[in-house]
């Protein structure tokens, strides 16, 4: 019986030895494991977010291009569209997004548009620019 608890104890200071060893290892792996996991959290917002007022940007600036070329008068609804669309994008149109209407005669209307998009992920400035060009036929009733 003796050389069984002597084995016994043997086992157990080893065990505790070894956990002694091993203290505080886990942290590290813990903590990088977490902001690896930030960081793709962070990039897929991003990514979600800017998908988001891309196709904003584009429906608000097809929809503004069609009310100038629906217009009877040629380019007199310029104004009144620019504030409707900044109108739909909320604060987000009021600060960040420019229109630059290209073309308004009787055959096209053509609306570049350009905006920044919210940035949740530092370092990637070549994604915080969105450029839309949007080119609409004239309608004229014979």
């Amino acid at each position: 019986m003796s050389i069984r608890k002597s084995t016994a104890s043997a086992r157990r200071r080893q065990g505790a030895e070894l956990a002694r060893s091993e203290a505080g290892v886990g942290i590290f792996g813990t903590v990088f494991g977490f902001l690896i996991f930030m960081v793709l959290l962070l990039f897929a917002v991003q990514v979600i977010i800017r998908l988001y007022a891309t196709s904003t940007l584009t429906d608000v600036a097809i929809r503004a291009a069609q009310t100038v070329a629906q217009s009877p008068l040629l380019g007199g609804d310029v104004a009144q569209a620019e504030a409707a669309a900044r109108q739909s994008l909320g604060s987000f149109g009021a600060a960040h997004v420019a229109f630059v209407w290209k073309q308004v005669d009787s055959h096209d209307v053509v609306l570049s548009v350009n905006a920044t998009s919210p940035e949740f992920l530092p370092g990637l400035a070549g994604w915080s620019r969105i450029s839309r060009t949007v080119t609409v036929r004239t309608e004229q009733f014979r």
